[in-house]
């Protein structure tokens, strides 16, 4: 069997908890208080007793109280990057660095919304000017990232139906 990332749990009301080992969501399944929702075709996990496919998504039986997690995710050169989909926010090729668009020698900070990623030749271009001084356009603008947008990067990293679990 190969392994797989982990197991989506929602919550009864279909609402994304999180993601847990598969040992974690077999325990949910045998004492009962989870059902799949969506299966590994073709796959099962055996037990001396018993024989489950494989989950890829499992709900809750019951509402189960989660404290709401969705704030904002701590900033860092990495998540600036991933969201920005690796790709340079001023020419759309592959970004290796980050830029500040308001730049550090003029007070700008480390936050979400003054950094996007950017190729070496853009941010050297850039340097320490604003883009309507360096006479270059955004393709994309700056967004905060949340643990929910995180969460569903991770679910579909699962390999789960996003838009038909109606988590999107």
């Amino acid at each position: 069997m190969r392994a797989t990332p982990g197991v989506v749990v929602l919550n009864a009301s279909y609402e994304p908890l999180g993601i847990v080992p598969l040992a974690r969501a077999l325990v949910y399944l045998v004492r009962e208080r989870a059902v799949i929702v969506d299966a590994v075709p073709g796959m099962t996990v055996k037990s001396a007793s018993a024989e489950l496919p494989l989950p890829r998504v499992v709900q809750f039986r019951e509402m189960v109280r989660a404290p709401y997690r969705w704030a904002e995710e701590p900033w860092s050169r990495r998540g600036v990057i991933r969201r920005d989909d690796h790709s340079c926010a001023y020419c759309g090729r592959a970004a290796a660095t980050v830029d500040h668009v308001l730049p550090r020698s003029r007070g700008g900070q480390n936050t979400w919304l003054n950094t996007v990623a950017a190729c070496a030749s853009c941010n050297g271009k850039k340097a320490d000017r604003t883009p309507l001084e360096a006479g270059m356009v955004l393709r994309r603008h700056p967004r905060v990232v949340t643990r929910r947008d995180t969460l569903i990067v991770g679910i579909a990293s699962t390999g789960a139906d996003i838009a038909r679990l109606g988590i999107a």
